[in-house]
């Protein structure tokens, strides 16, 4: 699970939203059998997608961030859904042959690369969904989405997202922070100042080498420092949302074409979900069945 926190400042001048992704890393790392640099840039972008929960209306609402990127690892997904379960997908998961860099706290350009395209689509049950784009603009992950939630949301935004390998473990954190309406220079000056500080804290910490308390518990304690006040907390999940029904979708929108070529061949088919997984097969006398539908 990844806990996640609202927060805003004590002139309500800022709001902070933190993300502590770690067992969300691990899932994902469990269920595709990636590599270690799949999992931190993947992790960073679930962590993004993590910060994004207070945007949910309703339970049926969605959020799905797209990075489509000429770096070698291709397509990347996050689906965050159901107001407090998220998922993961990237098209090139064992590029192992980075591992090494990425062990070192470091990243390579070539596994993002620095072209492409940001879509947000966000789904929260109006007559269509809102979708959004940008162009990849960097390999840092934390500057692309920067850059496109300062344009979209026209305001002061500083985001940062951190995922590092720790032995055999891994500490994922994320925070994004937004001047709100009428601020001041000095609120300005401010935040850049905090912006600094978490930007550093998850090294500080790792360097404090303190055992007996958690990086959650550590941000905690410099929120009350501060007099940062959390607003809320929420908890989310890794799961993913394949179901028999929405294979039988995707199926359907082969079309009639695709469908009868399956039956022709005259074999059970079976399809994995990009996502978890997990195998789903069907045999022709149901694809039979689907042909009829349409």
């Amino acid at each position: 699970m990844a806990k996640i926190l609202r927060c805003i400042d004590e002139h309500n001048s800022m709001r902070f939203f933190f993300a502590f992704t770690d067992d969300i890393v691990k899932d994902f790392e469990k269920l595709q059998k990636s590599s270690i640099s799949a999992n931190i840039e993947m992790g960073k972008v679930l962590t993004m997608n993590a910060l994004l929960y207070s945007d949910f209306k309703n339970d049926t609402d969605s959020i799905d961030l797209k990075l489509k990127t000429n770096g070698e690892c291709g397509l990347i997904i996050s689906k965050l859904y159901n107001n407090s379960f998220i998922t993961g997908y990237l098209e090139n998961k064992n590029l192992s042959k980075y591992d090494k860099i990425y062990e070192k706290g470091k990243s390579s350009k070539d596994f993002i690369g620095d072209k492409g395209i940001l879509v947000l689509i966000k789904d929260l049950g109006l007559k269509a969904p809102y979708v959004g784009q940008t162009s990849i603009i960097s390999p840092n992950i934390s500057e692309n989405f920067t850059n496109y939630f300062s344009a979209s949301n026209q305001t002061v935004t500083s985001i940062d997202l951190q995922v590092k390998k720790v032995e055999d473990d891994y500490i994922s954190f994320g925070f994004m922070m937004e001047l709100l309406p009428n601020y001041t220079e000095k609120d300005l000056s401010q935040f850049t100042i905090y912006s600094d500080m978490f930007k550093t804290e998850l090294d500080n910490y790792l360097a404090s080498k303190t055992d007996d308390i958690s990086f959650y518990d550590y941000i905690v304690s410099i929120l009350k420092i501060f007099n940062i006040r959390i607003i809320e907390e929420k908890i989310i999940h890794y799961r993913c949302n394949c179901s028999e029904e929405k294979i039988d979708n995707m199926l359907l929108g082969l079309g009639k074409k695709e469908l009868n070529d399956i039956i022709e061949d005259g074999k059970d088919i079976e399809i994995s979900c990009n996502f978890c997984g997990k195998k789903y097969k069907k045999s022709i006398e149901h694809i039979k069945n689907l042909l009829n539908k349409l």
